[in-house]
Order: C-alpha cells, then structure tokens, then sequence
C-alpha cells in the first residue's frame, strides 16, 4: 500500500477538513444581510443570475466582496481535505476490515466521498467565477442551485457512514 494511504493520513485530512468547515461556519456572519440572511447559503441556492446580483450587491454594500471570495477559497480547501480524508478513510476500510459487508461500507464511502468533492467543486467554482466576475450568470446560478442538493446529501451520508464505519472497525478489532 502507498505511504500516502495511511490512518494518520486520514486522520490529518478528515479532521483537517471538518477543522476549515467548522471555521467558515462560525466566520460566514459578514455574509448574512437583508438580502442573504443565511449568507453564502443564499448564494449557493440562488438558481438565476437576478438573485446573485442582489445577494453580491449586498455584499458589496457591506463592504465584503473580498470576504466573499476568501470565504469560497477556504471553502475549496475543505472540500479537498474533506474529500481526500474520507477516500482515504473508506479505502483503508475497504483494503482492512475483516467483515464483508464493512468492507462494502468502505467501498461505499470511497464513491460518496468521491462524489461529494466532485458536487461540492462544481457548486463552489460556479459561486467564486461569479463573485470574481463581480456578475450573476444564470448557467452558473443554476449549475450551483442543481449541485446544491446531492452535494448536501453525500455530505451527511458519508460524515454519518464515516463514523458508523470507525466505530464498527474499532469493535471488529477489539474483537
């Protein structure tokens, strides 16, 4: 197996991750206005160039374009720590558990992992070329609003199998 494939590995990216996220939520209050109460959210579900403009301009009024578009840099920075952490995580779960069907759960999380990076990228390089162009652009709105949801979703299902996979791997090994 490549030195690169390591728990200390997953660990580092994994908890790296869910470390970025935590501290965009708890820095994302310059975001919320009149317009975009929940802040990047609103951005992230806005499905029509209209909606971006009013929500930047909020922003811009505020004063936080530049906040705005570091707010989405550190946002790509979780989702690839995030993501590599978890591919790792369910790859040594697949390569290591004893049982059969947590081996499957890793297998499993290799693909929601994988997915989740690849719905999260697509949603966020939309929103940041549209805070960069200072411009709504409703392709780009829309692709954001569609990746939204699958992106929520293999998000809570791999966070969730993540955890349910260590727990189960730490009682198959104590076993």
């Amino acid at each position: 197996m490549p030195k690169f494939i390591s728990w200390r590995n997953f660990w580092i990216f994994w908890l790296g991750g869910l470390a970025v996220f935590v501290f965009n939520v708890a820095t994302s209050g310059p975001l919320m206005t009149d317009v975009a109460p929940t802040g990047i959210l609103d951005h992230q579900s806005a499905a029509t160039a209209e909606r971006v403009n009013a929500i930047q301009q909020s922003w811009a009024a505020a004063g936080q374009m530049n906040y705005a578009k570091w707010s989405m840099i550190t946002d790509l920075v979780f989702i690839g720590l995030y993501t590599i952490g978890g591919i790792l995580g369910g790859r040594l779960l697949w390569q290591e558990a004893r049982s059969p069907s947590l081996k499957k759960l890793g297998l499993a999380m290799v693909l929601t992992y994988f997915l989740f990076g690849v719905f999260d990228y697509v949603e966020t390089i939309s929103q940041i070329t549209q805070v960069l162009q200072q411009q709504g652009s409703d392709m780009l709105a829309g692709i954001a609003a569609f990746a939204r949801p699958p992106k929520i979703l293999t998000w809570i299902i791999g966070t969730v199998g993540i955890i349910v996979a260590l727990i189960w791997r730490s009682r198959e090994r104590r076993a």
